[in-house]
């Protein structure tokens, strides 16, 4: 895989010294919409903008928008905590997950490839950035029930709302993108993030008893996105 990433990176850097370029150079900002599914089985969608003082290096800032799309392998379910017939579960599944964030970073872009006549253009774009959650420490609401084992039936007795602490407020990312530039303003591109954000550090120290609700041990997000830049 480094082997490749690598090959693509030089001949994007080799080939556009003999390419013609001659896209307007004008356009420093942009706003951007991307979308795109990771390997914590969650959705996302990135509204940003960028600004490039010079065509090959600038900056972004972005408001992300996240949800897991299947909680039950990372959340416990029903849970027995004691011997007097008392369940919990979380009231919410999308409570311990965080929902926003928001996002940072630099843009280096490779020059273009020129293509279709020059009306395209094809080049590289690496961004690194942080990445903050809002907010770090979620409410989850818990719900406790009392189970009757001759009707085979649970109540729900009570709810507690219980508030994570402790949890990372800042992550990192790394992202690489394959850049279509098509008559000057626009841009397409495909996408590969790879971060240390977890979508459920946000919750993932909460304990129901000696129990901790979130499942497991947190694991580096690689998330695989397509995106639309309109240049300005």
């Amino acid at each position: 895989m480094k082997k490749v990433i690598l090959f693509i990176i030089v001949s994007l850097l080799i080939l556009p010294a003999q390419a013609e370029i001659n896209f307007n150079n004008d356009y420093k900002m942009s706003i951007d919409l991307k979308g795109g599914f990771s390997t914590f089985s969650s959705w996302e969608i990135e509204l940003g903008a960028s600004y490039r003082p010079i065509r090959y290096v600038g900056a972004n800032v972005a408001l992300l928008m996240t949800s897991s799309m299947n909680n039950n392998s990372v959340l416990r379910d029903t849970v027995d905590i004691g011997t007097n017939n008392t369940l919990w579960k979380v009231k919410k599944l999308k409570d311990p997950c965080y929902q926003f964030a928001a996002k940072a970073g630099l843009q280096f872009t490779t020059p273009a490839v020129m293509l279709a006549k020059n009306e395209m253009g094809l080049s590289l774009r690496v961004s690194p950035g942080v990445l903050i959650p809002i907010t770090p420490n979620n409410n989850v609401n818990i719900d406790y029930f009392t189970r009757d084992p001759e009707l085979k039936t649970v109540k729900l007795d009570h709810t507690e709302q219980i508030k994570n602490s402790g949890a990372k407020f800042c992550y990192w990312y790394t992202r690489a993108e394959l850049v279509i530039e098509y008559e000057d303003q626009w841009e397409f591109s495909l996408g590969y993030n790879f971060s240390n954000f977890d979508l459920y550090g946000g919750a993932r120290n909460i304990k129901v008893g000696d129990v901790p609700i979130v499942i497991g041990e947190k694991k580096n997000m690689h998330t695989f996105t397509l995106g639309l830049s309109l240049k300005f």
